[in-house]
């Protein structure tokens, strides 16, 4: 579950000279010009980016009804029994949103208000303001050599935007620190712009000049009265939620890899960490005898060596890497110990780079770790030139995550020995390796005497320094102990930081509104721990984000997996829905602010109605699409802009109204049994997986099905810590249903309404209630649909059929393997894909079906019959339409 930062949008607004420039008024509107050739099967779908009329009679596709006008009419958003609640009426209020990303924030004040109507008719009832602090000239004063002062013209475009925003009913959830980078100016060593493609983060979470500019800019930020409202950020209810810091956490892939680059950091962050870590020690054990003997505690001898003489070497080569790897028997003075307790001695000789050092491996695979158990490995190394050497422990399978160590060694002209205690975590029986990484130059690196023994040496377990002089080293691997106390201290150096920004948001400026640090997932477990004071629990997921398998982010070298999420969950995966539902709190809202499942995916239609309902089945409480995208003049809203942008792509945006209704308006009823895995603040701390720490609590439930037949919470009340988990409600049948016929299907449905994904093509039939909507054979029959009534009534006279197979651009560069379009994304308009399919609902004679313009007005009129209260109409392909409207008679 990660997202990535400023690169993600680069594709969004045609490259970097369009991230630094202000978006602009109207581009394209309505329809494309009819001399646009379609692709067979496809026609042109173009949702104008500036629409806000409904027409004469109304449009189903407008749900603006929705938004109470303006946000915070009803008083502000508050926490009252685990969800968001209007002060003054106590209702409930469910969030659907967006990401404004980068110069999104900042639109000409036409533009602001045509948007903000837009987002409005389209059921978006809140706006993360997300990558506003980027260093591309948007939010800072450029004639300020700093980060610090806002920049007049850029207050006021924001300024503006909220306004409209709150006018049409649309909160905002504002971020802290999200892209932001320190400079020398700022009052930093130069050494700052080492770690500043970051964005600082973590070093911000212990850094104290960092911690107070980052209060300075909350100050600056908030306490600010916007003209438009007359009201500052702190006092105007149309702010939900604000968030400290954008997917940051000091335990992120600690636990995998206790460095976690901790360890590369320059000087003098790395030294101040370091103080730190010893000051924490120096608490805990007063005196270097308490240390060494904790550390030493129920270390064990090494035994036998897991790889051997009889151990087989892999090399692994990927994408223009060029290297051999060769037998190096030891001979003269060379002569060593390796024999049956040593791997075979080998050279690997790399004759070609690609940039990205993983791409060339020397990897002895199969071993099989034990999860908790202390290990060393041994090996002797040289090279031909003074270099270093990455190792780690990992797995040899996907997901190909660390399992306790990963290091570095500087490797000379001469053999030197080296040797690193680790204790295995996360790993899956018989798929863990050790892994030497060649490929970040080229040369020659011989190995020999590499060993791994289950154990440790005395002397190995022991502190490198002391705490009398305050110089124990960071750990770069080390046994079980040091890893608890490596990362219980990182969790609590985070937990305190992120309750001091909460204290200072709180108590100095009186922010009301509900406050998260960071993504409860960063950190694993321990997020659950750094966010127990905060209002709310939110999170973050990608399904086949775009993998980089060399420069990162180049623009023509990027593949997706393009596969349905659904193929994964019918076949006993997780996607990223079950995932997702394990982080949940107890007593808590839980949001989603970050989703996507990236272009040009030939199954992102399934995106919205999956986590729309899967989201309301959950009860949870918010969810954002990451992100809008651009828009106005100058920007391509004519066609898929890149990966992420929602609001020029008919697969995501022409969903939403329907979003709007099953989430928002709760259509979809809530799992009534639920299951509560709670744990010790200890739990919290140690590293464990979370899916692990499920599967102990809940042994007779699959992990990968608790989210499909309950609804899941996490607690921290420590009282079920060594229990299974507990159950409550009773176990209804579910609304979600999840199959593998046709290669996996999704439905989620309550009577009448609901949504479905998948393989529907092929003559069978999905069911929602009384309603039957057969899809015949299709192109890949994959597609996906929604039907939802205008009210709660599901006899309601308005039904909106939504239905999306595949979308694209006009002239979209696939490669062979349809795995990447690089840099040809292609023009406009974006194409959608034509899905016959026949549509049965109960309604009374007189009733009457209309296809839709990309507006949502009625275009054309479509046949229907009736037959025992039922009606019954095909989808037409020459209405050139993802939307039908039902009207029922009255």
């Amino acid at each position: 579950m990660r997202s990535c930062f400023v690169p993600r949008v680069s594709a969004l607004l045609g490259g970097a000279a369009a991230l630094i420039a202000l978006c602009g008024s109207a581009a394209a509107q309505g329809m494309p010009p009819a001399a646009t050739p379609a692709k067979e099967g496809f026609f042109p779908f173009v949702i104008p980016w500036d629409d806000a009329a409904s027409g004469a009679e109304g449009s189903v596709t407008d749900v603006s009804y929705l938004n109470a006008k303006p946000a915070g009419l009803n008083g502000r958003i508050i926490v009252r029994n685990g969800h968001f609640v209007e002060t003054k009426t106590g209702t409930r209020v469910r969030f659907l949103g967006t990401n404004f990303s980068f110069a999104a924030n900042f639109p000409r004040h036409e533009d602001a208000t045509k948007i903000a109507a837009h987002l409005a008719k389209l059921g978006i009832n809140i706006v993360r303001i997300h990558h506003h602090d980027a260093d591309y000239g948007l939010l800072w004063d450029k004639s300020q050599p700093n980060h610090q002062q806002i920049a007049p013209t850029s207050r006021d475009r924001l300024d503006f935007l909220i306004a409209e925003l709150k006018k049409n009913g649309i909160y905002v959830n504002l971020n802290l620190h999200v892209s932001r980078k320190f400079t020398a100016a700022d009052g930093f060593p130069a050494s700052v712009e080492q770690i500043a493609l970051a964005y600082d983060k973590r070093v911000d979470n212990y850094d104290r000049r960092m911690i107070e500019l980052q209060k300075q800019f909350a100050r600056d930020y908030l306490t600010h009265i916007n003209p438009y409202t007359k009201q500052s950020y702190v006092a105007d209810p149309c702010v939900a939620m604000v968030e400290i810091n954008n997917e940051n956490s000091l335990v992120d892939q600690a636990a995998e890899n206790l460095s976690a680059g901790l360890s590369d950091l320059p000087e003098p962050f790395q030294g101040d960490l370091a103080a730190l870590w010893n000051q924490w020690l120096r608490k805990k054990y007063r005196t270097d005898t308490a240390l060494r003997d904790a550390w030493r505690a129920g270390v064990t001898p090494p035994g036998p060596s897991l790889v051997n003489g009889a151990s087989r070497w892999i090399l692994e080569r990927q994408g223009s890497s060029v290297a051999a790897l060769t037998s190096a028997p030891a001979t003269g003075a060379e002569v060593s110990a390796t024999g049956p307790e040593a791997a075979p001695p080998v050279a690997a000789t790399v004759r070609a780079v690609d940039g990205t050092d993983w791409h060339i491996q020397a990897q002895l695979t199969g071993l099989d770790l034990k999860e908790g158990a202390n290990y060393t490995l041994r090996f002797r190394a040289k090279a031909d030139t003074v270099r270093r050497l990455k190792i780690n422990a990992g797995l040899d399978q996907a997901d190909w995550r660390r399992v306790g160590m990963e290091a570095d060694a500087s490797l000379g002209t001469d053999w030197q020995t080296y040797q690193y205690t680790f204790a295995a975590s996360q790993v899956v029986p018989g798929h863990s390796r050790i892994a030497f990484v060649l490929g970040d130059q080229i040369g020659t690196i011989s190995l020999r005497d590499v060993s791994l023994r289950p154990g440790v040496d005395a002397a190995l377990a022991a502190p490198a320094g002391s705490l009398t002089d305050a110089t124990v080293r960071m750990p770069q691997t080390g046994t079980a102990l040091v890893r608890r106390d490596w990362l219980h201290f990182l969790s609590d150096t985070e937990r305190a930081y992120a309750d001091e920004m909460r204290g200072y948001l709180k108590a100095t400026l009186g922010v009301a509104s509900p406050i998260i640090h960071s993504q409860i997932s960063w950190g694993g477990a321990a997020g659950l721990y750094r966010e127990a004071e905060m209002d709310f629990a939110d999170n973050h997921a990608y399904w086949n984000h775009p993998n980089f398998p060399g420069r990162s982010w180049d623009p023509k070298n990027w593949t997706i997996a393009n596969r349905p999420m659904v193929g994964d969950l019918a076949t006993g995966g997780r996607g990223t829905l079950l995932g997702l539902a394990e982080y949940r709190v107890a007593g808590k809202p839980y949001t989603i602010s970050e989703y996507n499942q990236p272009a040009p995916s030939d199954f992102q239609c399934e995106m919205v109605p999956e986590i729309a309902a899967f989201a309301a089945a959950q009860d949870w409480d918010a969810l954002f699409l990451f992100d809008y995208g651009g828009y106005g003049a100058g920007a391509p809203s004519d066609r898929i802009q890149g990966f992420f942008g929602i609001g020029s792509n008919p697969a995501k945006a022409a969903f939403l109204p329907a979003a709007a209704l099953l989430f928002r308006e709760a259509r979809i009823a809530p799992l009534t049994a639920a299951k509560t895995l709670d744990l010790t603040a200890a739990a919290l701390r140690d590293g464990v997986p979370l899916a692990k720490l499920w599967l102990r609590a809940a042994p007779e439930t699959p992990v990968e099905r608790l989210g499909i037949r309950h609804s899941v919470r996490l607690a921290a009340t420590g009282r079920l810590a060594k229990g299974p988990a507990a159950h409550s409600g009773a176990a209804a049948a579910s609304p979600v249903r999840v199959t593998n016929e046709a290669g996996g299907r999704f439905t989620v449905a309550t009577g009448s309404v609901g949504a479905s994904a998948g393989f529907l093509g092929g003559g069978s039939e999905v069911r929602l209630g009384s309603a039957r909507i057969q899809v015949a054979s299709f192109g890949n029959n994959f597609c996906a649909l929604t039907l939802t009534p205008l009210d709660a009534d599901t006899r309601s006279p308005s039904l909106l059929l939504t239905l999306v197979g595949k979308v694209e651009n006009a002239n979209m560069g696939w490669n062979g393997r349809r795995t990447s379009v690089g840099n040809q994304w292609g023009t406009g308009p974006s194409l959608a894909e034509f899905v016959p399919a026949t549509v049965t609902v109960p309604a009374p004679p007189g009733s009457l079906v209309w296809a839709l313009d990309a507006t949502g007005r009625r275009s054309r009129a479509i046949p229907v019959t009736f037959a025992g209260g039922l009606l019954t109409f095909r989808t037409d392909a020459a209405a050139r339409t993802v939307w039908y409207e039902i009207a029922r008679a009255k």
